[in-house]
């Protein structure tokens, strides 16, 4: 078989061609970005940021046995189903995001048959005051706080539970603009979308101007 055999005979099929190849392009350029930030790309970015970063699955949860709040810290094992979690600062507010990974179940095209694929859904937090959820998670500790990441992630995980909770559920209540705020925290979140870095920075950059439009965020004194 020569090249003269499959290659097309007139212009308008080298646009065909030539439109394949654009829309291969575009995919690959949304596509790889998100599906190897988790792979690496996000331990990278928190180098060069100083930011935290850990990998799941695995660990007890953020919750306790009667379902109320539990004393989490971030040096315990990652959250269940959590694909990659970044804890740092970004402009003067503290921030917190996960990517979390879900078996879900699609049809397979035959009554009573199902197939399984991976769901990525994702959640980026920012704390819009030092004490969150009127302190309960910061004040009144024993020690002076030195690290206001560590001690606001707590905070970031029971804001977040319920969230990634309805990402299950079949009336998913999602925001139409995937915005939410309260107890001191304002988030974005994505259902069956992966985070890649130009999403991540982009979304902290418009939370923080959500709150205090050119302005950078609080300074946290002491506890």
């Amino acid at each position: 078989m020569t090249p003269s055999t499959w290659l097309p005979d007139g212009p308008a099929g080298w646009v065909l061609i030539a439109l394949l190849v654009a829309g291969l392009a575009w995919w690959a350029a949304r596509r790889v970005p998100r599906a190897t930030f988790g792979a690496g790309g996000a331990r990278r970015l928190a180098r060069q940021r100083g930011w935290l970063a850990k990998a799941g699955p695995a660990g007890e949860g953020d919750l306790s046995g009667d379902g109320a709040p539990a004393a989490a810290s971030w040096e315990h094992a990652g959250l269940p189903r959590t694909d990659f979690e970044l804890l740092g600062e970004h402009r003067g507010y503290v921030f917190h995001a996960r990517q979390q990974r879900t078996r879900a179940k699609t049809s397979a095209g035959h009554p009573g048959t199902h197939s399984f694929y991976w769901r990525y859904d994702y959640v980026v937090s920012i704390a819009t005051t030092p004490h969150p959820y009127d302190g309960f998670f910061t004040r009144g500790v024993r020690q002076p706080i030195t690290d206001w990441r560590l001690a606001l992630y707590p905070a970031f995980l029971e804001w977040e539970r319920a969230i990634f909770e309805s990402f299950d559920l079949a009336g998913n209540n999602t925001p139409p603009n995937g915005y939410r705020s309260g107890h001191g925290l304002v988030s974005v979140e994505r259902r069956a979308e992966r985070l890649s870095r130009q999403a991540l920075l982009a979304h902290l950059d418009q939370l923080v101007d959500s709150v205090q439009p050119g302005m950078t965020g609080y300074h946290a004194g002491p506890s």
